[in-house]
C-alpha cells in the first residue's frame, strides 16, 4: 500500500529513506513525500536527496510565517524560476503566539511574495495557518487562482473548509498527528469532508505527541489507519484514494 506523506521536513531528520509500500518485478515501490524547506542551505540539501529518489519526493521551498525574513525571497525565487521547485510553501500565518503575532506585518509581505510566485510560476501553494483563517478567507479570491492549495494540518472546521472550496479554490485538506491526539476539528474533518479533498500527513520531525521527542515519518501509517477507522474503510481505500489526491494536487509525479 502507498502512504502518500503530504507535509514532510526531510531535512530537518537526522536520516530519510522513503517507506517502501510494495515490491514489483522493477524493483521497490516508495511512497511519495511533500518536503519543505525554508532557506537555501536545506534546499540544496533537499534537491540532493531527491536525485537519490527520483519521482519521490516533491520539493516546495518556502518562507515559513514563524521566520518572515525577506532575505529567503531569493533562493525561493531561484528555485522556482530555474523550474527546480514543485511547490511553493510552506507560506502562510501565524498567529498563535504574541511574539509570531508582532511580525504579522512581515507575514504579510512575504505571503503576498509567495502567493504572487504561486501564480506567475503556476506551482501549487502549500499553507500554513494558525489563528488566521481570516486572513486566508480575505485572500480567497486570489488562491482560486492556483493550480492547487494543499492546507497543511488543516486548522479549521468541516464547514470551513467547504466553504474555501465554494469560493473556487482548488484545495486539499491534510491531517496527521493530531487525529490521534483527539483533536475534534481534525477528527470531523478527516470523518466528514468528501475523501477526494483529503490528505494525510506527518509532519515528521514535528507534531509530536505527549512523550514522544520527534515524530517518525513512518507514523504516516497510524495516520492512514485512523482515518480508515474513522471512515469505515479498507485502509487500501483509503490509500488508494488518498494517493490520487497527492498526485492531483501537485501534478508532478
Amino acid at each position: 500500500m502507498i502512504f502518500s506523506d503530504a507535509h514532510i521536513h526531510i531535512t530537518d531528520l537526522d536520516s530519510w529513506q522513503p517507506l517502501i509500500a510494495g515490491k514489483t518485478e522493477d524493483g521497490d515501490v516508495p511512497s511519495p513525500v511533500c518536503s519543505c524547506v525554508h532557506c537555501e542551505k536545506d534546499w540544496k540539501i533537499l534537491s540532493g536527496i531527491a536525485e537519490q529518489f527520483p519521482g519521490t519526493v516533491v520539493k516546495a521551498a518556502g518562507i515559513h510565517p514563524q521566520n518572515p525574513d525577506k532575505k529567503h525571497a531569493a533562493f525561493l525565487l531561484a528555485a522556482l524560476e530555474q523550474n527546480q521547485a514543485d511547490a511553493v510553501g510552506e507560506a502562510g500565518f501565524d498567529l498563535f503566539t504574541p511574539e509570531y503575532g508582532a511580525r504579522l506585518k512581515e507575514q504579510e509581505e512575504v505571503w503576498a511574495l509567495q502567493l504572487e510566485a504561486a501564480r506567475r510560476y503556476d506551482k501549487p501553494l502549500i499553507i500554513h495557518c494558525r489563528k488566521a483563517l481570516h486572513l486566508i478567507f480575505r485572500d480567497a479570491k486570489k488562491l482560486s487562482k492556483l493550480r492547487s492549495v494543499v492546507f497543511h494540518s488543516f486548522p479549521g472546521s468541516p464547514l470551513e473548509a467547504l466553504s474555501l472550496v465554494k469560493r473556487g479554490i482548488n484545495a486539499r485538506f491534510s491531517f496527521g498527528k493530531p487525529l490521534l491526539n483527539g483533536n475534534k476539528r481534525a477528527l470531523l474533518c478527516a470523518s466528514s469532508l468528501p475523501i477526494e479533498l483529503l490528505l494525510a500527513e506527518t509532519d515528521a520531525p514535528w507534531q509530536t505527541l505527549k512523550g514522544e521527542k520527534a515524530t517518525d515519518p513512518a507514523d504516516i501509517q497510524k495516520v492512514y489507519k485512523k482515518i480508515a477507522e474513522l471512515r469505515g474503510l479498507p485502509l487500501e481505500d483509503i490509500c488508494r484514494a488518498l494517493y490520487e489526491n497527492f498526485k492531483d494536487s501537485f501534478a508532478v509525479l
